[in-house]
């Protein structure tokens, strides 16, 4: 029986979401198809792969994922958000609410709190923050094309959400009186609140009061939210153990499909340590009207250094790379990887679109979570043609070190890596 039922926009979302409830002890997957099976798991986390669709494709897929795996024995659904309020999560949550309306026979109260203060997210006012600085002034918020701000209350209202607003001062008074808040907000006719939280303890805060409602509400935020929903219902479990993930003498593979500044710095770290080899792609190479000229070198050459022994890292520039073209470099690069995988012990990528991508082409349909290297750094075992652990990364988490530490855990070094994943 799925007990808790995430539903993500894309691969890295849903992996970092899945692993909260892999610290509570439950059986946890992600799947990359809602209709694959969850394998008698109880915390199931399914990628719609919806962040780059239109935005009623993309209500279409979400509606899909609740009517396949949503019942009314679950006890939570939680609907993983962009802490960057990136893609199409307002229309999203507008269509899992009808769905799970008719699953329940009323509409549930919608919770939301995307901020991930471990990350450098915050919500004040209903505003969200990036590193203290407003979301519509950030450069992720530029790069991916987007205009106007990071006001909740005005994103909910635009598909006709009725609103209502928790302030930082209002947490602060404990989950008690939260409770009671939010409680009143229902009664008055609310279809949604949005939460601030600037802090853990914020956090913590909003999730204790959203367990003590009645009924089931339901719960949108980033994978910030998710953890303090395991705290605040389970209490924080440390695992006993570790799971040694050797690499068994084959070569790790790192590949970076992100063009965040911060996994570029983590790719250039990386390339400095002994033992890895680099391959950096040219954008143009991989668009569709390239001729199979120009990748057959980089393929080549991957298979070179794969066959030297070293670790491996990937990345694409050397050119200006177009946001638009995000979902054409990632399906390109895939076809450059994927062939690749049975010779490897491991596989980190960053980058949500990318990581969906090569294991989809690779027949891997989903991963048997197993903990995190550190947060925002989730590991899991692929379900599928290939058996491998596999790490995954959004672009803008970690700091310069990220990408190290991960390939250090894969080998196995347990003095460069933040030992914290957990077998399950």
């Amino acid at each position: 029986m799925i007990e808790t039922l995430i539903i993500a926009d894309d691969l890295t979302g849903a992996a970092d979401c899945a692993v909260s409830c892999v610290t509570a002890g439950a059986h946890t997957v992600v799947l990359l198809n809602a209709k694959a099976d969850p394998g008698g798991a109880t915390a199931v986390s399914v990628d719609v792969n919806s962040r780059a669709m239109m935005a009623q494709e993309a209500g279409t897929a979400v509606t899909g994922a609740v009517q396949h795996l949503y019942s009314k024995s679950t006890r939570i659904l939680y609907h993983k958000i962009d802490s960057t309020l990136r893609g199409n999560w307002p229309s999203e949550l507008a269509h899992i609410r009808q769905a799970v309306t008719n699953v329940l026979g009323h509409a549930p109260l919608v919770i939301v709190a995307p901020a991930f203060p471990g990350a450098g997210r915050a919500t004040i006012d209903g505003q969200v923050f990036v590193n203290g600085n407003p979301l519509g002034n950030t450069d992720l918020w530029k790069q991916a094309g987007l205009t106007g701000s990071g006001d909740l209350r005005a994103i909910l209202e635009d598909v006709g959400f009725r609103v209502g607003m928790v302030t930082l001062e209002q947490v602060a008074l404990g989950s008690e009186a939260l409770k009671a808040r939010l409680a009143k907000w229902a009664d008055a006719g609310c279809d949604a609140v949005v939460c601030d939280a600037q802090t853990e303890d914020d956090l913590l805060a909003v999730a204790a009061a959203i367990l003590m409602l009645p009924g089931k509400p339901l719960w949108v935020g980033s994978a910030g939210l998710m953890r303090a929903l395991v705290r605040a219902g389970e209490g924080e479990v440390v695992p006993s153990s570790a799971p040694v993930w050797a690499a068994a003498g084959r070569p790790i593979l790192v590949v970076v499909g992100s063009a965040s500044s911060v996994s570029r710095t983590q790719f250039d770290a990386l390339t400095e340590e002994q033992g890895v080899r680099s391959l950096t792609i040219l954008p143009s190479a991989l668009r569709e009207s390239s001729a199979q000229e120009q990748v057959q070198p980089y393929a080549q050459a991957l298979d070179a250094a794969l066959a030297s022994g070293a670790d491996v890292a990937v990345t694409i520039g050397g050119e200006e790379v177009i946001f638009q073209d995000g979902p054409q470099l990632a399906a390109a690069l895939a076809e450059l990887i994927a062939p690749h995988l049975s010779r490897v012990g491991g596989l980190i990528v960053t980058g949500g679109e990318t990581a969906r991508a090569i294991l989809d082409r690779a027949g891997i349909s989903g991963l048997r979570m197993q903990g995190e290297i550190e947060p925002g750094a989730p590991i899991g075992a692929s379900i599928g043609d290939i058996t491998i652990p596999v790490i995954t990364k959004a672009g803008a988490f970690g700091d310069a070190a990220t990408l190290k530490r991960c390939r250090a855990f894969l080998r196995g070094d347990p003095s460069n890596h933040s030992n914290s994943a957990k077998s399950g």
